[in-house]
């Protein structure tokens, strides 16, 4: 237990050191060349998913396994299975040019909201429903303009077997603006990071499972509840492979 604990806070610390170091220098840097960067409003982006590259490469115990296309999918809804803080990490360093929604907020400190910000990260928790709305129109603009929006569709983390319902606004979204979904299923950071503890839950090495399915176009569907339920649908079953591959 001691031996899981230590490699578990050391994990935690490599995580939260890593960007705790890494973005306050790169705000400073954004704040000095911002007027001569091709793609400021990017430019964190691609230092977190940078930052991420290396923590998934440092971190003892865990193996990350992509199963990607050679190409990915532009101006598209990603939607992911959710278990862990190290979701969103893991779907940065292959997605680009995207924003991305939390359910916490950050907000109340005022230098992580800045910097959450400029990662893409938007907040519903806390907003009202013209906020909300205005934070959908900031969504179907990226989406006109050729970019990308993460969401987690059952709206929080899930540990279970079988996924959480869906909640219905990426599917209203894909249908308003005839943007395809991605599906990517995520499978085996609830078998070494519990909830709410340092510790994991082994020390035996662990591989995560990430595989992108094939994207699903709205037109193809009635309306966006019978969207909805064919992405869960196909989701789950793709859960169910993942889960026997690693068990």
């Amino acid at each position: 237990m001691l031996l899981k604990c230590i490699i578990g806070s050391f994990s935690h610390f490599l995580f939260f050191g890593l960007l705790f170091v890494s973005l306050p220098i790169a705000f400073l840097f954004y704040l000095l060349t911002k007027t001569f960067l091709k793609e400021p409003e990017y430019f964190f982006q691609k230092g977190f998913a940078l930052t991420n590259k290396l923590f998934f490469f440092m971190v003892p115990r865990i193996v990350v396994k992509y199963d990607l296309p050679s190409t990915l999918p532009k101006s598209a809804l990603y939607l992911s299975t959710h278990q862990s803080i190290l979701d969103y990490p893991i779907l940065s360093t292959f997605i680009s040019k995207h924003l991305m929604v939390a359910k916490v907020n950050l907000g109340a400190v005022p230098f992580v909201a800045k910097i959450s910000d400029l990662v893409g990260v938007r907040y519903f928790a806390g907003k009202n429903l013209d906020d909300v709305s205005q934070i959908y129109n900031e969504f179907e603009e990226m989406l006109l303009l050729g970019n990308n929006i993460i969401f987690f569709p059952e709206g929080t983390r899930h540990t279970g077997a079988k996924l959480a319902p869906f909640k219905r606004g990426a599917f209203r979204l894909a249908v308003k603006t005839n943007r395809p979904i991605v599906p990517v299923v995520i499978e085996g950071l609830t078998k070494i990071l519990p909830r709410k503890s340092f510790c994991f839950k082994t020390i035996k090495k662990t591989t995560i499972h990430v595989k992108m399915l094939d994207p699903i176009y709205p037109e193809l569907f009635k309306n966006d509840l019978a969207l909805m339920r064919h992405v869960q649908e196909i989701m789950q079953k793709q859960k169910d492979i993942l889960c026997d591959t690693s068990s």
